[in-house]
């Protein structure tokens, strides 16, 4: 078989092995001794295109480091550290109550209202989701308006619905919202700043077509008198209001941090690190104080180890795994062909630039899931014109946040919030989630696009 064709079919394998998983079978429980050892299925997918890779001895051995290493600016270990170190000063924060805290206040402040609920619901998870990461708020927020609205007597399904396409909607604002965000930032040396100020209109039409639109074909639910419930107490969400005060500056300074950064020549990852291993350290003292002092300070046990158990760290071998396979698709010219394709589509177009890498992305989220269409489409945008280059940049980001909002597999998030809302007994089918996906994203992907066109247009 040619070499090339066992590339493409090892990386479409690998792709629909890794979403049969995702969808079918979230997790398997290895017995280890007397503990279950709970493993994310979809890693075996992406492991499943370096397993072939190498016993077809597609890619040598200097080849398979070479993917590890990435290619251009991209570096993978400096994206999984960025990321990593964001979402456990994040899960930090969650730990401490902060996030229950401003939902209280958003479900507070509707006093009653459903129409009042449903906004002021959707802002916070914006405003949140902005400055933290979309996966955290939505494992977070999911589960109190869960319960929330089974207390107040009202349906769930447009809250809920309003909650995770806000935190995929918002999420491109900035540079740290998402990885694969991250990720073509960090590729092609595109600077916070200059990342945000391309976004910010972009994403900001989104939103605001986003939750207009949500509203519209849910207004009937919406419009309902909520029930009367216990009294909201929101301060009664913090465990712990230092640890909350020591979350919120260690986000807000690393935040800070990552914006000067490359007026430095510090690359992004060692800030986010040594944020995140200031909050460590802080924690690790602190934690050993409560256990020497265990008596006297008891009621402050936010503690190192619940942060470090809800970290995502299956993302580690799967973004590995991808790197390697998308290696394979680079040296055999596989992506290079795809962006020629494109480039003969869109000519010297920026517009069409535009519209191709987003449109594009975002479908393919939708097959691939967002990471590794992000991974593979880094090589082919990288087959763009300079002139083209940054516009092509910032549309596929586009498509890898707005593609979550298509199908539950557009992102990992999606197969998460699914299966929460499986647990709770929320009956929201694949099918039903795809007709909402439909009715919505694209027309809040063109309104998007079509901002980002003007942006190049006109400024």
């Amino acid at each position: 078989m040619d070499a090339k064709l066992a590339v493409e079919l090892i990386f479409l394998a690998s792709s629909l092995v890794t979403i049969y998983l995702i969808l079918r079978r979230r997790y398997l429980y290895i017995r280890l001794g007397l503990r279950n050892i709970k493993i994310d299925t979809y890693i075996l997918g992406a492991l499943l295109g370096p397993i072939l890779i190498i016993i077809f001895g597609i890619l040598n051995s200097t080849q398979i480091l070479g993917g590890l290493q990435g290619f251009g600016s991209l570096n993978p270990f400096g994206v999984l550290i960025l990321f990593l170190s964001m979402v456990f000063m994040s899960i930090f924060l969650d730990i401490t109550g902060f996030f229950e805290y401003c939902a209280r206040i958003a479900l507070k402040h509707a006093s009653g209202s459903g129409r009042r609920l449903y906004f002021t619901l959707y802002l916070t998870v914006s405003i949140l989701t902005i400055f933290t990461s979309n996966d955290i708020i939505i494992l977070t927020f999911t589960p109190f308006i869960y319960y929330f609205s089974k207390n107040a007597g009202i349906d769930p399904k447009p809250y809920l619905i309003a909650e995770f396409f806000a935190a995929n909607t918002w999420s491109m604002m900035l540079y740290i919202g998402n990885p694969t965000n991250i990720m073509l930032a960090a590729a092609f040396d595109l600077r916070f700043d200059e990342y945000t100020k391309w976004m910010l209109l972009p994403a900001l039409a989104a939103g605001l077509v986003n939750m207009t639109l949500l509203y519209f074909i849910f207004r009937k639910s919406i419009n309902k008198p909520l029930r009367q419930t216990e009294t909201i107490d929101p301060r009664s969400a913090i465990t712990d209001t230092p640890s909350t005060i020591l979350g919120l500056l260690t986000l807000g300074g690393c935040i800070v941090g990552l914006a000067i950064a490359p007026y430095f020549g510090i690359d992004m990852w060692i800030i986010s690190l040594g944020f995140g291993l200031a909050l460590f350290v802080i924690l690790l003292l602190r934690d050993t104080l409560v256990t020497v002092m265990k008596e006297k300070i008891d009621k402050r046990r936010v503690l190192v180890k619940p942060t470090l158990r809800k970290m995502p760290l299956s993302i580690i071998p799967f973004v590995l795994s991808l790197f390697i396979t998308v290696e394979a698709l680079r040296l055999y010219g596989i992506t290079k062909d795809v962006g020629i394709f494109f480039n003969s589509i869109c000519g010297a177009s920026t517009t069409a630039t535009i519209f191709v890498y987003g449109v594009s992305s975002t479908f393919a989220a939708n097959i691939l899931n967002n990471i590794p269409m992000t991974v593979a489409y880094v090589p082919i945008v990288g087959a763009v014109s300079h002139a083209n280059l940054l516009p092509a940049i910032l549309a596929t980001t586009i498509g890898s946040n707005l593609g979550a909002n298509i199908t539950p597999i557009g992102a990992l998030a999606g197969i998460m919030w699914m299966s929460i809302l499986r647990d709770k007994d929320v009956k929201l089918t694949f099918k039903e989630f795809v007709k909402y996906g439909l009715l919505v994203t694209p027309v809040t992907l063109i309104a998007c696009l079509g901002v980002l066109a003007a942006e190049f247009m006109f400024l």
